[in-house]
């Protein structure tokens, strides 16, 4: 059976988290891979070691991108460490929005959005909105006021000594104290509460995107521009839905 290749922002938190949640559905067949940057400044070394692929200054035509073979070099992977295309079926990439992140782009989002769009072609992108610590910002596991929960950009910018005011806030009130507080039922219920909030935003806008994360990443940025604010909603577990469905329904 081939394997899913997880291309993940961090070497913690994302590595851990979605482990974890592999683990409580009996998932295998997966190697996750940290690349210890955010989006963009992947994309930024993107454009450096394929600058024969540059459609722009600010832009790379990314069907030239051969993504193992860049992981190759970037990581600087030897012998069995080395990523083949041909071991992997399918591919996902998880990243953060990161709006306070200073080279924050959104025309690099919706162009890196259009082209992993497909897990079983290029990959497919999800975005964590801040942060992957959406998916523990919550107080109680009840349907109540996460739905229309919201974070401020100026909070994001913040920081308490050395730590992102957002992800301090998020630690001293979620109800998930630690990953081994996320049993199987709270992984569902986790599931669950983020798949309706994805419901719920995409409901306040039009619907004319096949692509329903594209169309997440556009609502976000809107609100971003119009509010400087977004709303609080982790994707990168529910991609499970989208590769697993019927296994985490059941």
């Amino acid at each position: 059976m081939g394997k899913i290749l997880l291309i993940v922002e961090g070497e913690r938190t994302e590595k851990r988290l979605l482990n974890h949640f592999y683990q409580l559905y009996g998932i295998e067949n997966m190697e996750i891979v940290p690349v210890k940057t955010n989006i963009y400044s992947f994309y930024n070394r993107l454009k450096k070691d394929f600058a024969h692929a540059k459609l722009s200054a600010n832009k790379l035509d990314l069907d030239l991108i051969d993504l193992p073979l860049f992981l190759n070099s970037y990581l600087r992977l030897k012998g069995d460490k080395r990523l083949n295309e041909m071991d992997f079926i399918e591919t996902i990439l998880v990243f953060d929005f990161d709006p306070q992140d200073p080279g924050f782009s959104a025309q690099v989002l919706f162009d890196l959005m259009r082209h992993f769009s497909n897990s079983t072609e290029h990959g497919k992108l999800y975005l964590n909105y801040p942060m992957v610590e959406s998916f523990k910002d919550l107080k109680t596991l009840e349907y109540g006021d996460f739905f229309d929960s919201t974070v401020k950009l100026a909070v994001l910018k913040e920081k308490i000594g050395s730590v992102n005011r957002y992800k301090r806030e998020v630690d001293d009130h979620t109800c998930l104290k630690s990953m081994n507080d996320i049993d199987l039922s709270v992984g569902n219920a986790l599931l669950g509460l983020h798949g309706q909030k994805m419901e719920h935003i995409l409901s306040t806008g039009p619907a004319d995107c096949e692509d329903r994360y594209f169309q997440l990443c556009t609502a976000q940025a809107s609100k971003l521009k119009t509010e400087k604010q977004l709303w609080v909603i982790n994707t990168c577990i529910l991609h499970l839905y989208d590769e697993y469905g019927p296994l985490i329904k059941n």
